[in-house]
């Protein structure tokens, strides 16, 4: 009733419900009311088309999507017999598929009996497809991460929050939940490397310089890796940010190792070794041309004797022995790294017997004494045991002693870490030698000279293990093999 009988009144409500159903129309968003008496559902306002002219829930209940039928009617249960709310998203189906999001609460009348269900309906499709699409980018990301041994990581240079992706957690051997510091992170770097890192972040944090380093990582697993690590200092808002990413290079920098090592093999070892064979060969036909040339000589003016003939033919065949030596090892190192070979739990214990047993029967002037514990890697057996082998054959070939003594010892220093220890008492790896394998490159003035030392350490990062060198006390090699222990030890 208008108290005024101008209509004033009845023109304001008017006008407000015009306002509220335009705000309706325009959000997507229907009001409804489903009278559980008679099933049927009043919509409004009257000109929605989510909806259509559905009008009592049966008929809604046939337009929702199959596959959500069962979570809509479980939703309206709780909501009537629990809660007395009523929330869920469900697809309904008429001439195209949309997503909508309802919300409503029970009603009751005064015996508590519930009467009917009051809410809100809206056209969520835009919002699902914009999450699915979003969802969808993630898992391609986390693909693409997984695939490439890749990783990302952004630093807030105001807070100093820094975030990572998946990936690189999955590169530094961490659990998904896992937040680092700054500082947390920088602990992963191999020590002689850290500074290199610290100091790029400094100059992109302070100067905006990018940059792009190959430094190792040492995984929470203990795992010694090559990453190749890029940052760049951004804007965003009113906040300055550096982000980047790491990725996991240590296939690529085995390869470029192994070149590196071949290289100087065939342009030292085989060179030098080709030098000795084609050198006394020439040697040794002169004196056959001259022998040739004279063959009615007596015996005794012969330019050359047999023994100086058979010295050069065996230095002919000890050298080309080490040649066809060299390329056996390249071959089955060779094979090894590219067959990729499977993971599996390998009893230390057992094979470094046989290895032993292999080598005193192979050399009878040595000794190799195994002691430890009955412990298995996680790893391939024909690696191990090729890294063993390069090991002894070096203790005994270096040995410069009528007997020939090495220790090998077998233990389990943490719960994920087996250390295997090979000591001789021979005159020790040379420095050189050690530095090179440390820091990962030669130079042209300080290599290595044979291919051993790096064969163990590409065996032992292939493993998910390292190789570390100490003097022995009072002469001699501690070399120790550090590998994951299987799971199971």
């Amino acid at each position: 009733m208008d108290p005024f009988g101008d209509g004033a009144l009845d023109n304001q409500w008017e006008d407000e419900l015009s306002i509220v159903e335009y705000a309706l129309q325009i959000t997507d968003t229907v009001i409804w009311v489903w009278d559980l008496e008679s099933d049927a559902i009043s919509l409004y306002p009257p000109s929605q088309t989510t909806f259509g002219d559905i009008s009592d829930f049966t008929e809604l209940l046939r337009h929702i999507h199959s596959a959500d039928q069962s979570e809509v009617i479980g939703a309206l249960e709780t909501a009537l017999g629990e809660t007395g709310t009523y929330l869920t998203e469900f697809r309904l189906v008429r001439d195209e598929v949309c997503w909508v999001r309802a919300k409503g609460v029970v009603e009751y009348d005064d015996s508590g009996t519930p009467t009917r269900v009051v809410g809100v309906s809206k056209d969520v499709t835009d919002r699902v497809q914009r999450e699915q699409a979003f969802t969808r980018l993630g898992e391609h990301v986390e693909e693409a991460e997984t695939i490439s041994d890749i990783g990302g990581w952004e630093l807030d240079l105001e807070t100093n929050e820094l975030l990572w992706t998946d990936g690189a957690r999955r590169i530094h051997d961490v659990p998904p939940e896992y937040e680092p510091s700054l500082s947390e992170a920088l602990e992963f770097y191999h020590p002689n490397d850290r500074p290199i890192l610290e100091q790029a972040i400094e100059d992109c944090r302070e100067y905006g310089e990018p940059y792009n380093v190959e430094i190792r990582l040492i995984t929470a697993e203990g795992r010694e890796r090559w990453v190749n690590c890029r940052g760049e200092r951004t804007q965003r808002g009113d906040s300055k940010i550096l982000r980047g990413v790491i990725r996991d290079v240590t296939e690529w920098k085995i390869r470029d190792q192994r070149l590196m090592v071949l290289n100087r093999i065939l342009r030292h070892n085989i060179r030098n070794s080709l030098g000795v064979v084609m050198g006394n060969a020439d040697l040794l036909r002169e004196d056959l041309d001259t022998l040739e040339q004279n063959d009615e000589l007596p015996v005794e003016e012969v330019p050359f004797s047999v023994a100086e003939a058979q010295s050069r033919a065996s230095k002919i065949k000890r050298n080309a022995e080490q040649l066809a030596e060299i390329a056996e090892r390249a071959r089955r190192l060779s094979r090894i790294l590219e067959r990729n070979p499977p993971m599996n739990d390998v009893p230390v214990w057992p094979l470094v017997n046989r290895v032993a047993s292999a080598f005193e029967a192979q050399y009878p002037t040595a000794s190799v004494r195994v002691e430890g514990r009955d412990v298995s890697v996680r790893g391939d057996t024909e690696s191990l045991k090729l890294a063993l082998n390069e090991l002894l054959e070096n203790a005994i070939h270096h040995t410069q002693k009528p007997c020939q003594d090495v220790g090998i010892t077998i233990s389990k220093e943490t719960a994920d870490r087996v250390e295997i220890t090979v000591a001789d008492t021979g005159p020790g790896i040379p420095t050189v030698e050690q530095e090179v394998l440390e820091k990962g490159f030669e130079e042209p003035l300080m290599h290595g000279h044979g291919m051993g030392l790096w064969m163990v350490n590409w065996l032992l990062v292939r493993l998910g293990g390292s190789i570390s060198i100490e003097e022995n006390d009072p002469t001699g090699t501690v070399v120790t093999l550090t590998l994951p222990a299987a799971p199971s030890s």
